[in-house]
């Protein structure tokens, strides 16, 4: 049966990432009258994401490449991030923009990077198809695109979009996994430093997305202390939860 299911590696990837990401959607529609939750949502999903890659991501892209692939691919990641963050906030229309247009913005630029680190995560989901590893990233796509769907939609549904928005969007994340397992199928398991690489390019993007921007939101709905020990609270729950899962 297992074996089976690996076999649409593509398709459960697709499913998983969809599922992640609309769960975190309703659960924001629902939080979206609180407004004075907004900032502890924000911090409790920088600590879980933090926590998920700290315990689970980066150690599996360690321990499949070594140190220097997960500095160089995390490097990179980061270098792609300020890219985009750059062209995104130089825009003179966009920073000038009100507290509506703020939200949609990013929002929409959330849904941008998750979509990008989510291709690379398909490529490793789909070339090691067959291997334990291919089990652990489907655990990680599903846990944490719950935050961060939780994230991406919050913004959104502030600035009025409805939960079509969240289908569509939810789609629109979840195929660049469903593409890049295609090919890491099409690929195969051969060359581990590249997959190592490809992970860490992952943990740099999503990193730089928890802190730049949702732990920023956060402070900025809240404050520097509460937020930084909600987060702290929240990474070492993620922490707990898969040392004894």
């Amino acid at each position: 049966m297992k074996d089976g299911l690996l076999t649409h590696i593509w398709f459960i990837g697709f499913l998983s990432t969809f599922a992640g990401i609309s769960i975190g959607g309703v659960i924001a529609g629902l939080i979206n009258g609180f407004k004075r939750s907004i900032g502890t949502i924000y911090a409790v999903c920088t600590g879980l994401i933090l926590g998920l890659i700290s315990f689970e991501i980066a150690p599996e892209a360690i321990q499949l490449g070594n140190w220097l692939i997960f500095l160089l691919g995390f490097l990179a990641g980061v270098f792609i991030f300020n890219l985009i963050h750059m062209g995104v906030h130089n825009n003179s229309v966009i920073t000038k923009a009100s507290h509506k247009h703020h939200n949609r913005r990013l929002g929409l630029f959330l849904a941008l990077i998750i979509s990008i680190h989510n291709f690379p995560m398909g490529i490793v989901l789909g070339a090691g198809e067959q291997s334990q590893l291919s089990i652990s990233l489907l655990q990680a796509l599903l846990l944490h695109n719950i935050p961060e769907g939780m994230i991406l939609f919050t913004p959104l549904f502030i600035a009025g979009f409805s939960f079509n928005m969240l289908f569509f969007l939810s789609i629109f994340i979840a195929v660049p996994v469903a593409l890049g397992a295609f090919f890491g199928e099409m690929i195969g398991m051969q060359n581990n430093l590249l997959w190592a690489f490809l992970i860490s390019l992952t943990v740099g993007t999503i990193y730089m997305v928890t802190i730049k921007e949702i732990l920023t939101e956060s402070i900025r709905q809240s404050s520097n202390t509460y937020s930084f020990l909600v987060a702290f609270i929240a990474f070492w729950l993620m922490g707990a939860y898969l040392f004894y899962y």
